[in-house]
C-alpha cells in the first residue's frame, strides 16, 4: 500500500516537473520576445519624431541655383519629405506587431519541431522559401532596405548627392524606392536594394560648404607666377566665394605638353559651388587670353572629353 503511494506521489511529481518544463520555455520566450517589442516599438517613435524635427529645421537647397517654375520649391520639397516620413513609419508601426508575432511564434515552434513528423516540416519550409524566394523576394529586398535607409543617417531627403554620375537632390525615399531629382529636373527613380549597395557621395551630410575647383592646362612656357596671380583674383572676385580663406592655387603636374593646374576656393553651398566653377573656367579663359598665356593642346582635349562625356 505505501509502495504504492509512493509510485503514484513519484507519478504526479514527474507529471508536474514535465508540465513546467513545457510551461518554462514559452513562458520565457514570450517575455524574453515583449520586452523587445516595447523597445523596439520605442526606438521606431523616437527615430520618426527626430527625423520629423530634423526635416522641419533644415533649409533646403537646390542642386543648381535657378527660377524654379515651382512657387515654392522648398515648401514643397520639405512637405513631401514629411509625408514620406510619416507614410513610412506608419506603414512600419502596422507592419512591426505582424513580423514580431510571427518572429515569437517561430521561436515557440523550433522547441516542438522535434514532435512534428519530418515529411510535413519539410512540405511547409518548401512551401514557404517559394513564397519569399521568388514570389515576395524583390519586393522584400527593397522593402527592408528602405526600412534600413530610413534608420540610419547615410542620406536624407532634401540632401545634394551624387549617384552613378548622375548629381541632384533626394527628392523622395519611399518603402521600396527612391528619387533623385538630377540638377536638370529629371527624376531618377532607384529601387532601395540597389540604392543600398551603390557608393554615394552626399555633399549635405554634415554641412553644405564645398571646397570647390577646377583643373586647366597651360602651355610648358607659360609665366606661373602671373598665371598664379590671375586665378587667384579670379577666384576672390567671384560673387559666389566664400571667404572662408584665400584660393588654392597648385601646380598638380609637370608634362611635355602642358602644366596642369588646379585653382580651389570655397562655397557656401553645392548649387554656390556649381555657379563658382562656371565663374572660374570662365574667367580664366577670358583673363588669360587677355594676358597672351595659352592653354595646351592637352587642356583642349581634357574639356572637349569631358564635355562629350556630359553629353552622354
Amino acid at each position: 500500500m505505501q509502495f504504492c503511494i509512493r509510485q503514484h506521489g513519484m507519478t504526479l511529481s514527474t507529471e508536474i516537473k514535465q508540465l513546467l518544463d513545457n510551461i518554462a520555455y514559452p513562458l520565457g520566450v514570450s517575455t524574453f520576445w515583449f520586452l523587445i517589442y516595447f523597445f523596439i516599438r520605442a526606438k521606431i517613435v523616437s527615430v520618426e519624431k527626430g527625423k520629423l524635427k530634423s526635416i522641419k529645421k533644415r533649409d533646403f537647397v537646390d542642386a543648381i541655383e535657378t527660377h524654379s517654375p515651382v512657387d515654392d520649391q522648398e515648401k514643397m520639397l520639405k512637405a513631401k519629405g514629411i509625408e514620406d516620413i510619416e507614410d513610412k513609419f506608419s506603414f512600419i508601426k502596422k507592419l512591426f506587431p505582424i513580423l514580431f508575432i510571427g518572429l515569437w511564434a517561430f521561436s515557440i515552434f523550433i522547441y516542438y519541431l522535434g514532435r512534428i513528423p519530418p515529411v510535413y516540416v519539410s512540405i511547409f519550409a518548401t512551401v514557404v522559401s517559394v513564397i519569399a524566394g521568388v514570389s515576395l523576394r524583390p519586393f522584400l529586398e527593397n522593402l527592408f532596405s528602405g526600412v534600413i535607409i530610413s534608420f540610419f543617417k547615410s542620406m536624407r531627403v532634401g540632401d545634394t548627392v551624387i549617384i552613378d554620375d548622375h548629381y541632384g537632390i533626394i527628392e523622395e525615399i519611399g518603402l521600396t524606392y527612391s528619387v533623385l531629382k538630377r540638377w536638370d529636373w529629371n527624376r531618377l527613380v532607384i529601387p532601395n536594394a540597389k540604392l543600398l549597395q551603390k557608393e554615394i557621395q552626399n555633399l549635405t551630410m554634415h554641412d553644405k560648404f564645398i571646397w570647390a575647383y577646377v583643373e586647366f592646362h597651360v602651355a610648358p612656357d607659360s609665366d606661373l607666377e602671373k598665371v598664379r596671380s590671375i586665378a587667384i583674383d579670379i577666384a576672390r572676385k567671384s560673387s559666389y566665394f566664400k571667404n572662408i580663406e584665400e584660393p588654392s592655387f597648385w601646380v598638380m603636374g609637370l608634362e611635355k605638353e602642358a602644366v596642369r593646374c588646379w585653382l580651389a576656393a570655397w562655397s557656401d553651398t553645392p548649387s554656390d559651388a556649381w555657379e563658382l566653377r562656371n565663374d572660374l573656367r570662365t574667367m580664366l579663359l577670358i583673363s588669360l587670353q587677355k594676358e597672351g598665356i595659352k592653354f595646351s593642346e592637352v587642356n583642349v582635349r581634357y574639356h572637349k572629353g569631358a564635355l562629350e562625356n556630359i553629353i552622354e
